[in-house]
């Protein structure tokens, strides 16, 4: 059995260590932390681990060795080893009253099979009021200058300590839960699979080793690879590639430099063919563990993308904190080995977006810096920038910048205004929104136009449409421009159809519709989409159309004004209500369009449709979300 090697010369990590093996090797690993180039607090810890272990391993080729780091962060600030006793009194009172996080990076290395696994433990600790008495008590022994923060949580107790929520052991050096749980894991012998499939939607490569079911984040299918068990999920193990000994011809190159640590996207590595196989089977199978065979088998061939990058025309962006600096973002990617709170990954590009974040970011981190803006914290209530949310226009080149924060008394939003103008010359509007509730959604609590027209313009389907901060709108225009086109294509409509509308939104479907049919009506919850639709009707001259405010529910409780012929339904993803998908049904409508983004809402809908006499006339998948698990689907039925 391969030797034990502790990378540290820590006593305390030594005793704890003590529980975790009974025979081990302690090797003080000399490393320079300032080297690590990392600079988010876990990343930083987990990277300062590696380097001590792959340090010590140089003298120990054929060891287990283990690194170990713990970082302190208050807020921003991240809390290192104080350099006397006045930076330790400094950190004792920052640290007073608040609450502060705890993190243990962990690195597991042998060198001579080049196998690295690690993981991390996080700790929230909050203290006491410290009065100037107990900070001096504490410096007064004179044990505090190797201690992150300038505590040890075994020394100060419950003195100092109000609540302390983790792992105890953790704070003091080494979560030994977790290093028993992950030595255990490296222990195991590495396994050389091959993916037989993917796990879709999780993303994951499907394979078997030993009786056993793995999941492999980032195998693709066909491939051999060397895994190394890390975890659990359910009933299968979680594995992590330690290399690719045969790749496969499905694998692409990910076009983002982000690609693995952002949530956005998860298929990027796979050949755009492979997801739309995918997705065209998740929703084959979806409809058949719903019950509803006759279903699954009119879907139709999965209709692609027309471009698979740059193909969003709306991006919700976030601001968070990194190694104690303000950054911008989208929220980092959980995975087995990352369960911490989703932290916000600095991005300086978003391929499936547009190259216009490479402009806008930095005018707006400059100023946010400047102006010393710190991100809001929804849990106190306090901070200041939230998200930033980019809308464009993909035939227009129109841009729209919508900064949310919360309240910012003093702090003039023009200036930055006129920073964007200057960088973007497409920029057309800018909006800052107010939002003080206690949620990470983006919330149009207070709108106000900064500078520029308060819409921006694009053009789908031989019309022109006005998109507003709220508006919805298909965030994918020349793919949901195929869609409104086989709407009009596979509908029963004719000259003298009345079409019906509901959640019409801003109306681009019940738009591109009028011009086949007699007459259509929309119906929507939102006012403001509404007061939308009806300036979209005008630009365009479509006189054959009205929209009507109010939930589907209320305006379906009463007598309509006219009978209509074909229903199109463009629901939330939650789909219908009972009480809504009961009311179209009282309408008796010889045909009922379904346009969904949820398989799995439209399948328990379908079944609401099918058993009330509708037939599956046609059920086309659209991919218009490229390298994420979604997809669009237009289900056309009709009575016979």
């Amino acid at each position: 059995m391969a030797e034990i090697v502790l990378a540290s010369a820590s006593p305390r990590r030594r005793e704890l260590m003590a529980r975790v093996a009974p025979e081990f090797r302690v090797f003080p690993a000399d490393v320079d932390e300032s080297s690590v180039p990392e600079k988010d607090p876990l990343e930083f810890a987990i990277a300062a681990a590696v380097l001590k272990a792959k340090t010590a391993a140089e003298s120990f080729p054929e060891a287990i060795v283990i690194g170990a780091d713990t970082v302190v962060a208050l807020g921003l600030r991240v809390l290192g080893k104080p350099s006397d006793r006045e930076s330790a009194r400094a950190m004792l009172r920052a640290l007073s009253g608040r609450r502060h996080r705890v993190m243990t990076g962990l690195a597991f290395y042998n060198k001579t099979e080049d196998r690295l696994l690690t993981g991390y433990d996080l700790t929230y600790v909050t203290f006491r009021e410290l009065s100037a008495e107990m900070i001096e008590g504490y410096l007064a022994q004179e044990s505090y200058l190797d201690k992150a923060g300038a505590y040890a949580v075994q020394e100060v107790g419950d003195a100092f300590v109000a609540k302390l929520k983790g792992n105890y052991d953790n704070v003091v050096g080494l979560p030994v839960e977790k290093v028993r749980r992950l030595l255990a894991l490296f222990k195991a012998a590495p396994l050389t699979v091959e993916v037989e499939d993917i796990d879709f939607p999780a993303s994951s490569g499907k394979a078997e080793a030993g009786g056993r079911r793995l999941l492999i984040p980032g195998g693709v299918t066909g491939e051999t690879v060397r895994v190394q068990v890390v975890g659990e999920r359910g009933a299968a193990c979680v594995a992590e590639v330690i290399r690719v000994e045969s790749p496969s011809s499905r694998r692409a190159e990910p076009r983002c430099l982000h690609f693995g640590r952002c949530g956005g996207c998860l298929f990027q590595n796979i050949d755009y063919g492979t997801q739309l196989e995918l997705k065209e089977r998740h929703l084959r199978r979806t409809l058949e563990e719903a019950g509803i065979a006759a279903a699954a088998a009119a879907v139709k061939a999965i209709t692609p993308s027309p471009d698979f990058y740059t193909y969003r025309n709306k991006m919700e962006f976030g601001f968070g904190e990194s190694w104690g600096r303000l950054v911008l973002g989208l929220r980092e990617r959980v995975t087995a080995t990352r369960q911490t709170h989703r932290r916000t990954l600095s991005i300086d590009a978003c391929p499936i977006f547009s190259p216009v974040v490479e402009r806008v970011f930095p005018a707006v981190i400059d100023f946010v810096r400047e102006k010393g803006l710190a991100v809001f914290d929804i849990l106190s209530g306090h901070g200041h920038v939230r998200h930033l949310v980019l809308r464009q226009g993909k035939r227009t080149g129109e841009l729209m910048v919508i900064l949310v924060t919360a309240e910012l008394p003093g702090t003039d939003i023009a200036v930055l205004a006129k920073r964007l103008m200057a960088a973007v010359p497409e920029l057309k509007s800018f909006v800052h929104v107010t939002n003080s509730r206690p949620s990470d959604l983006v919330e149009y609590e207070k709108t106000r136009l900064v500078a520029g027209a308060p819409f921006i313009e694009e053009t789908l389907a031989g019309l022109t449409f006005r998109v507003y901060p709220q508006t919805f709108f298909q965030t994918n225009t020349a793919g949901a421009e195929l869609l409104y086109q086989r709407i009009r294509d596979e509908a029963p409509l004719s000259p003298e159809s009345r079409v019906l509308g509901l959640y019409c939104g801003s109306g681009p479907i019940e738009l591109s519709l009028a011009g086949a049919v007699r007459k259509v009506t929309g119906v929507d919850s939102s006012p403001a989409n509404i007061a939308n639709a009806v300036e979209n009707a005008m630009l365009n001259r479509v006189d054959n159309v009205e929209f009507v405010p109010g939930t589907v529910e209320s305006f379906l409780g009463g007598p309509l004004r006219e009978p209509a012929d074909v229903v199109v339904v463009d629901p939330p993803r939650v789909g219908l209500t009972g009480k809504a998908l009961r009311r179209i049904l009282d309408l008796g409508v010889p045909a009922v369009v379904y346009v969904s983004c949820n398989p799995a809402s439209l399948a328990r809908d379908l079944r609401g449709f099918l058993d009330a006499g509708y037939k599956v006339r046609s059920l086309s998948p659209f991919d218009l979300f490229p390298h994420t698990p979604h997809l669009e689907t237009l289900a056309v039925l009709c009575k016979e």
